[in-house]
């Protein structure tokens, strides 16, 4: 994959940042327009395993992918980067955004201009699961894991930590099993 310099991150994240509207899950859509085809810092299924991973760790989903993101087009200084484009936007934006919005927050057109950017961030995420679906659940295993997972979200009620932890250890546990049956 090609490398970038701090300032071509910092530039891409930055536009990345203008156009990041309804949080981590918005974020996938972008970054595959411009990480994986416009500048071919990764591939796709990267981009997928570093959202992944950015759900299991604390912090900010856009900003976790990002660093992570920045930090494969150009390590440490990269990373450094990307999280400085994508949050300079939003940070003078809501700088200059606060006092007004608190002042208009009830105003009628601007609650139906919300509930318009409700549903478009609804599509983005369902973009996401289209994206993610194709690449995470791709056998039987996958999909087995799939419905006890959300069988045990729906009725059971367990934290969506325990989840994925259990998810990782069983993933890991069939991958050694699958593993040790090739080599017997």
């Amino acid at each position: 994959m090609k490398k970038a310099s701090p300032f071509e991150i910092f530039k891409v994240f930055f536009i990345i940042g203008i156009q990041l509207l309804g949080g981590g899950y918005v974020i996938v859509p972008l970054m595959k327009k411009y990480i994986v085809e416009e500048h071919q810092w990764m591939k796709e299924d990267e981009l997928i395993d570093y959202y992944a991973m950015s759900q299991c760790i604390p912090g900010i989903i856009a900003g976790n992918i990002s660093v992570c993101a920045g930090y494969r087009a150009g390590g440490f200084i990269g990373a450094v980067a990307a999280i400085l484009g994508l949050i300079s936007t939003p940070f003078v934006t809501i700088l200059i955004l606060a006092n007004i919005l608190v002042n208009i927050v009830e105003n009628p057109i601007i609650q139906n201009a919300f509930y318009g950017i409700r549903i478009s961030v609804i599509i983005l995420i369902l973009i996401t699961i289209k994206d993610l679906w194709g690449k995470s659940i791709n056998s039987k295993f996958t999909y087995t894991l799939f419905l006890i997972i959300l069988s045990s979200l729906l009725l059971l009620n367990i934290s969506p930590a325990i989840i994925i932890v259990l998810s990782a250890i069983t993933a890991f546990l069939y991958s050694r099993i699958r593993k040790g049956e090739k080599y017997d």
